[in-house]
């Protein structure tokens, strides 16, 4: 297996950027919104948190993440979106591309099971670096983080082009404005869509 240090010292002819959720699994994990009495009062979906998230919560209330820190939930109840599966383990096998899993998740409970319910699927995850934004502890959106990572990313491989695969503009708006950093570079947006199907995304001003 690579160690981190091979993933981050070689020059790349493409990135290949995926987000989990949505995008390559549909999961079942729900995040909760809790009162201060810490009282369950709304269960919220990947979709409905990425719009509800865009708004301040009121006061006293917090969101618990606590279902997408299970690798057991994740593995036995998510399910594939085989259309996508089946995108990376072709770029991830192609000589020259360098793939990542940029995820808003913070770390799961079990590392080795996590990366396991994707070796199921036929991915050789050797080829592949996971990385979690939601490890990252600043004020800065879920979007901003995984574009500040995909930015990281970049400067380490020197690729001539990047692609982004996510089911969420709001991702991919941010990544596109990366283009402002990284001028010599070229950027290819796509919108996954639910039954995994990509459309090109051109984004909009943020």
């Amino acid at each position: 297996m690579k160690r981190f240090s091979d993933f981050i010292s070689e020059e790349a002819r493409a990135l290949h950027v995926y987000d989990i959720d949505d995008t390559l699994v549909h999961p079942t994990a729900k995040i909760k919104v809790k009162n201060e009495k810490g009282e369950v009062v709304k269960t919220l979906d990947t979709h409905e948190y990425a719009k509800s998230s865009r708004t301040s919560l009121p006061k006293g209330h917090s969101y618990d993440f606590g279902e997408f820190r299970s690798a057991e939930k994740f593995s036995k109840e998510s399910k594939p979106i085989k259309s996508m599966i089946s995108h990376v383990r072709l770029t991830s096998a192609s000589k020259g591309n360098k793939v990542i899993f940029n995820t808003a998740r913070e770390n799961l409970d079990d590392k080795k099971r996590f990366v396991g319910a994707f070796k199921q699927h036929g991915v050789n995850m050797d080829k592949v670096h996971i990385v979690r934004a939601g490890n990252i502890r600043t004020k800065e959106s879920g979007p901003q983080k995984k574009a500040r990572i995909t930015s990281g990313y970049i400067n380490k491989h020197r690729p001539k082009e990047v692609h982004m695969y996510d089911d969420d503009t709001g991702n991919l708006d941010h990544f596109l404005k990366l283009r402002e950093k990284h001028p010599t570079v070229k950027f290819y947006a796509h919108h996954v869509q639910p039954n995994g199907s990509m459309k090109p995304y051109n984004g909009k001003d943020i």
